[in-house]
């Protein structure tokens, strides 16, 4: 099968969005399949990048976004032009990422070019909203759900033949996106798990990094992801200050860059934890794995996502979860049992109290998170979009013969 994957954003970019095309594109062809990335990047530098020079990467000219949260994003106006390149792959299916510039391409290549469409819908918009434009308020927020869902989320539903949802979590607000039906998908996103395993990396390496953090004699609970108001991070660091500030042989280690980085790092130092709150700031994606090592647990109060990556991503490394109550996870962490559940940070500053604690319990888990992993293989994730390739393709089909019918009386 031939499948164009169509999307807005792509490495160099770090996102939920691109971990599951890297691991789509990855899976399907491993499977003998053959794929193709259309997208909109800024390739300078990065020619020789293996994620860019191992793939088929079909770029779009376009212009950056003018909001300063979408500054990764481009509008790509040359559509006809797009369309003539797509015709030259000969796509059996087209898998749209995200719902903007790219999507409007990959609809209209759809209806000239007479293929189906599947759509993933990765984002919940009415969350995200406030960090793509952060002035906004009660007001202007409607306001602003209603343009996402007008130009851009309505429309590339209407176009899809089947509606892709991560997890179940999106469900209830598919109405406001515009999505009234209900054939859709629920299909998780893969992992690429063989990365996180431990015995991946060296002891010596590991413990070298420990040392360099100053955090070799610690308990160390550990975030891992984008420094960024929707990720909810004030809570662990709240939380975290008032249940350890004046214990020894603890810290927080919090993994990545993003536009709230130097807030937290005030925050942490107007909590007085500025000596036990570590911030590695921005790291290279490729050497995020062994990070995951250095901590006993993983935390995240994130509120906006849909699926919850780096939680798999921390239980493919052996790492319990400490991560606030959410439908995105309903199948991923399963309290008391690889990990533990919060709705508050009076919960969590329970929960961090008791891991700590109960560091043999802790440790008794390490095998629960890590098996608990394994259903969400890189190779689960493809062959599940395969089939619904195949029910996407034969609906389509036969929507066409009945509309042809009609056609022709």
């Amino acid at each position: 099968m031939r499948i164009g994957i169509f999307s807005d954003q792509y490495y160099p970019i770090v996102s939920g969005v691109v971990t599951s095309i890297k691991m789509l594109y990855e899976g399907l062809e491993k499977m003998g399949h053959k794929c193709f990335i259309f997208t909109s990047l800024d390739l300078e530098g990065l020619e020789d990048d293996p994620e860019i020079k191992n793939k088929d990467i079909i770029n779009f000219d376009g212009i950056h976004y003018p909001f300063p949260a979408a500054k990764s994003y481009k509008f790509t106006f040359k559509t006809r032009k797009c369309v003539k390149i797509i015709k030259q792959y000969n796509l059996d299916i087209i898998h749209i990422q995200s719902e903007f510039s790219i999507s409007k391409i990959a609809r209209t290549a759809s209806k000239k070019l007479h293929i189906p469409i599947v759509h993933t819908m990765h984002t919940a918009w009415i969350n995200y909203i406030c960090t793509l434009f952060p002035k906004t308020d009660k007001i202007i927020h409607p306001f602003w759900v209603w343009v996402m869902k007008v130009l851009f989320t309505k429309p590339t539903y209407k176009a899809s033949t089947i509606e892709i949802l991560p997890t179940k979590k999106i469900i209830p607000d598919l109405k406001d996106y515009g999505i009234v039906g209900d054939d859709f998908e629920i299909m998780p996103t893969g992992i690429e798990l063989d990365r996180f395993i431990k015995e991946n990396f060296k002891e010596e390496d590991i413990l070298k990094l420990k040392k360099d953090l100053d955090i070799e004699n610690d308990f160390v609970f550990l975030f891992v992801g984008r420094t960024a108001p929707e990720k909810n991070i004030e809570l662990l660091i709240n939380g975290f200050a008032k249940a350890f500030k004046d214990t020894p042989n603890v810290k927080f280690l919090l993994v990545g860059g993003g536009p709230s980085l130097e807030s937290l790092k005030k925050l942490a130092k107007d909590l007085e934890v500025d000596d036990k709150i570590i911030f590695t700031g921005l790291i290279d994606w490729k050497v995020v794995p062994i990070y995951y090592h250095l901590g006993n647990v993983f935390m995240n109060a994130s509120i906006t996502e849909t699926q919850g990556l780096t939680y798999i991503e921390a239980l493919s490394s052996g790492l319990p979860n400490i991560v606030k109550n959410d439908p995105c996870i309903d199948d991923v962490i399963i309290d008391g049992v690889n990990g533990y559940l919060f709705d508050n940070e009076e919960q969590f500053i329970e929960k961090i109290k008791y891991a700590f604690e109960h560091q043999d319990e802790i440790e008794k888990m390490k095998q629960n998170a890590l098996e608990s992993s394994s259903k969400f293989s890189k190779a689960e994730f493809a062959k599940h979009a395969y089939e619904i390739y195949e029910k996407a393709i034969e609906k389509y089909n036969n929507e066409h013969k009945k509309f042809d019918k009609k056609k022709n009386k």
